[in-house]
Parts: structure tokens; C-alpha cells; sequence
């Protein structure tokens, strides 16, 4: 029998630290549910924990903590308790309380990104486009770490990112089409090859 090998309070505290809430915006982006995103935030770290891997950098610790919190939105979302309202997408449900019995300032993001038009144009994504997106621009991993994440080729890579943007501009073109001129020159666009807010192009 195999004794799970239990990692230190400090290591543990630092992972937390360091990289808990990168582990939540990918739950986030994948899941689109506080309470489901938690639970797999949860699970990653419960994982970590158990785990006998023996990690090179932070970064490695990071690369690790992404792809198993991928495998597991993955799992979650193939299930069936994973069919139930998203209730972070759907306005009319009033949200997840659960989580939300007090403002925070979590809560406030969370809130203000359920508005925000381009949490919206990626809800409307499948969820492969959605999550190399999200590892390009949030994580700011170029294409050969993507493709290592996601157990996939550089060139598969390349061309869901194309696909993933030319969607959202396509998305948030046709949303501004109805806003103020004024709105839409604020509104910045997702073009390949841009340095944008987003984080740095992925060639």
C-alpha cells in the first residue's frame, strides 16, 4: 500500500499564496460558477497535497497546479451535477449566495466581471477556445507551454487561438454595433499580434 506524501504547512501556504488565485481564474474561466470554481480550487490543492511530485521552479509548481485544475474543470464539467444554472452567468437566478453573504472585495469583481461584455463573448466560446485564451492572455504562457499544458501540438495551439479571436472580435464588434460612439472608441479590441491589456501576443 502506497502512504500519500503529505507536504509541509509552508509549502502548502506558499502554493496557496503564490498561485491560488491563478488556480481560481482558470476554474472561473472554465467552469463559470463561483461555487463549482471553488470546489475545484479546493480539489487541486487537496491533490497537492497528496502528491509525491518533486517540482524544479515555481513555475513548474504553477504548470502543475493549472493542468490539474484543468483535468479536473474537465471531469466536473462532463458530469451531470455539472448541468445545474450557471449561476454566475445567469443574471435572472440572482447569483450563487452562498459565497456572497457578505461585500467583499472579491465579491465586487466577481460581480463587475459578470457584467463585463467580455466575460460574456467568452461564455459563447467552446470550452478548448475558451481555455486557450484564457492560458495565452491571463497566464501569459506562449504557444509551446500551452501545448505542454494541454497535451496538444504547437500548431493546434496556433490555430484555436485564431479561431478563439477572431470569435471575440466578431463577438464584441457586433455588441458595440449597438452602443454610443464614444462607448465603442473606448472599447479595445483583441487583434493577433496586439500588446494588449490582456497580456503579451502568442506567436
Amino acid at each position: 500500500m502506497t502512504i500519500p506524501t503529505m507536504r509541509t504547512d509552508a509549502f502548502m501556504n506558499h502554493a496557496i499564496d503564490a498561485h491560488g488565485d491563478a488556480v481560481l481564474r482558470l476554474a472561473l474561466n472554465q467552469l463559470r460558477n463561483v461555487s463549482d470554481a471553488q470546489d475545484a480550487v479546493q480539489e487541486t490543492f487537496v491533490r497537492l497535497l497528496t502528491s509525491g511530485t518533486s517540482f524544479e521552479s515555481d513555475d513548474h509548481l504553477r504548470a502543475w497546479l493549472l493542468r490539474v485544475a484543468i483535468n479536473i474543470c474537465h471531469d466536473h464539467q462532463k458530469s451531470a451535477w455539472s448541468r445545474r444554472v450557471d449561476a454566475l452567468d445567469d443574471s435572472k437566478a440572482g447569483g450563487d449566495t452562498r459565497e456572497l453573504s457578505t461585500v467583499s472585495a472579491e465579491d465586487i469583481v466577481l460581480r463587475n466581471l459578470r457584467d463585463h461584455p467580455v466575460w460574456h463573448a467568452l461564455a459563447d466560446l467552446p470550452e478548448d477556445l475558451r481555455l486557450v485564451i484564457h492560458l495565452a492572455y491571463v497566464e501569459q504562457r506562449d504557444t509551446a507551454q500551452i501545448a505542454q499544458l494541454l497535451g496538444i501540438k504547437a500548431a493546434t495551439v496556433r490555430t484555436r487561438l485564431f479561431r478563439a479571436r477572431k470569435r471575440l472580435r466578431d463577438a464584441l464588434s457586433a455588441d458595440g454595433a449597438s452602443r454610443p460612439a464614444a462607448e465603442n472608441q473606448a472599447r479595445v479590441s483583441v487583434q493577433p499580434g496586439d500588446a494588449s491589456p490582456h497580456g503579451p501576443p502568442v506567436r
